[in-house]
């Protein structure tokens, strides 16, 4: 019996240990975060809830992981800034910024080839959305929809960009371990335009936040 294993087949294969070895990293990364952020909350307990549903802005900064599709899937390093506020009991509005800096291999269509050579790329989004949120305690998990600003800027020789839209699909919960300090871990799938198609690409992220 014959088997055939393409090229592209042995590439993505190759690249999933790596992988595999960034999972303990994030997730140690994620727990010790929460445990710091709890060692300095001892009202956690108590049943003040001032801070989720506190009407005011809150900020955070998160790292993690974002898959591309022009790089086969792979996963790079990103950081993301997000901005948030409830405007009803129900709802929750998000600006949000992120930046990331994938290798790529992609032909002259945009399409991902294993056969040419790996460059880097610089890509920026800028987004505003709308969170429907349940509130429980100090925890809120939330789901959303975001639209904006997608931009990809290429390195090397024959550089090109792509200035597009994206729409994003947030899932995640808050955690909020004081009124004003908290938790947050998300997972983001978007819908990042290019010239000529739809990029169906994720986030995994975790990081702090402070509401005022």
């Amino acid at each position: 019996m014959n088997f055939c294993i393409s090229e592209r087949s042995l590439a993505l294969s190759a690249r999933l240990p790596k992988w595999r070895r960034t999972w303990p990293a994030l997730f140690s990364c994620a727990a010790g975060l929460l445990m710091a952020v709890l060692a300095v909350s001892p009202a956690l307990s108590q049943s003040e809830t001032s801070g989720p549903t506190r009407e005011s802005w809150s900020v955070g900064l998160a790292a993690g992981a974002f898959k591309y599709e022009p790089s086969g899937d792979q996963r790079s390093a990103m950081i993301a800034l997000r901005a948030d506020r409830p405007i009803s009991r129900w709802l929750r509005l998000e600006a949000s910024t992120t930046y990331t800096r994938p290798e790529i291999q992609t032909n002259t269509a945009g399409m991902f080839d294993p056969d040419l050579p790996t460059e880097r790329t610089n890509i920026f989004t800028v987004t505003l959305g709308v969170q429907f949120r349940y509130t429980v305690g100090r925890v809120e998990p939330y789901g959303g929809l975001s639209a904006g600003f997608f931009g990809r800027y290429d390195e090397g020789p024959g550089a090109s960009s792509v200035t597009s839209s994206t729409l994003q699909f947030p899932f995640g919960i808050r955690l909020w371990a004081t009124d004003n300090i908290g938790v947050r871990g998300e997972y983001r799938f978007n819908l990042d335009s290019h010239q000529f198609v739809t990029y169906n690409d994720t986030e995994l992220t975790a990081g702090v936040f402070w509401t005022f």
